[in-house]
């Protein structure tokens, strides 16, 4: 099961984890950020041209600046 971190700071589980559910939840095509221990971000992969919204959560498990509402997951989920 995923999280989905939204850019206002709330976070909800989901469910919907196929590609077009992950798109949908991200807001279009997705990007997959790995994290340390076999985890990883699904991101909007072009969030940034779109000026979506910075998200504070995501960014700091990732050390990077990202945008937009994000889903948390674990990489074995649909490797």
């Amino acid at each position: 099961m995923a999280t989905l971190l939204k850019s206002d700071g709330s976070e909800s589980e989901y469910t919907d984890i196929t590609l077009s559910g992950m798109q949908k939840a991200v807001g279009g095509y997705i990007e997959l950020v790995r994290l340390p221990k076999g985890k990883m971000l699904v991101v909007n992969e072009d969030g940034l041209n779109l000026k979506l919204p910075y998200n504070p959560r995501a960014s700091q498990l990732s050390q990077r600046h990202l945008v937009g509402d994000i889903l948390l997951m674990n990489q074995n989920e649909i490797d």
